[in-house]
């Protein structure tokens, strides 16, 4: 498998996906102020570190967008009965866009471009079902975990101490929503397996390098694991591939 360097110049190749161009440094501290003067050109390290972001910022982008898709106008708002599903909802919706804004001032901060944001569609995960709590619950279940385990595969490789710092809050606030997301299942009775510990949520114990969303298990524990198992750039992208248009 090529590494994460070469997976970033293919995709960025790509038009169709935009992935690569969560982290962030949570307001303006470092907003340059343009006044005539000539920055140094980025190093391979800086450069990358935007790169790294832009990806961070794309599968926020995705997750913002399965949220939003449930709430307000979204294309399935109004499927959703349970008060506490749509309370968390809409929490988690307001998380993720959080995480947009703050992630786009950090990229401009660092004399970068934030990558534009794709055209999503969630219809191939959901096929024919009936969109109801239950299968969005369960959807939010599949894609928490791949967001938890793609910034835990990143963010040894930016070199910005800060950027470093904030990449593990953001991660940390989605390793809640996984917890959340669980808990809720298993209070409506959605989870059939809660005691079930894995460190690849959402992949299988029977299928765990599977990428197809077929193959994935959204059932376990709320607390499912004491060290979750990073995830490449090209495994991030193979799972997420089909909502992007």
């Amino acid at each position: 498998m090529p590494d994460d360097t070469q997976i970033t110049s293919a995709v960025n190749s790509t038009s169709r996906r935009q992935f690569m161009g969560y982290a962030a440094l949570f307001g303006g501290g470092m907003a340059l102020v343009s006044c005539g003067v000539t920055f140094p050109e980025l190093t391979a390290a800086e450069k990358q570190d935007i790169d790294i972001l832009n990806y961070a910022l794309t599968l926020e982008y995705l997750e913002a967008e399965f949220y939003a898709a449930f709430t307000g106008s979204g294309p399935y708002a109004g499927k959703l009965s349970n008060p506490r599903v749509i309370q968390y909802a809409k929490e988690i919706a307001a998380h993720e866009a959080s995480h947009v804004e703050a992630l786009k001032k950090t990229i401009i901060s660092l004399r970068g471009t934030p990558v534009a944001k794709p055209t999503f569609d969630f219809s191939p995960l959901i096929g024919t079902a009936t969109v109801n709590d239950q299968l969005f619950l369960q959807l939010a279940a599949v894609l928490e975990p791949v967001g938890v385990r793609a910034y835990l595969g990143q963010v040894a490789r930016l070199s910005n101490p800060q950027l470093i710092a904030a990449a593990a809050a953001i991660h940390a606030v989605e390793a809640n929503h996984v917890s959340a997301v669980q808990e809720l299942r298993v209070k409506l009775g959605f989870n059939t397996t809660p005691e079930r510990q894995t460190d690849i949520a959402p992949q299988s114990a029977a299928k765990p390098t599977s990428t197809a969303a077929a193959d994935f298990d959204p059932n376990y524990a709320p607390a499912p694991t004491a060290l979750w198992k990073a995830l490449t750039m090209a495994e991030v992208l193979a799972i997420v591939k089909p909502v992007i248009k």
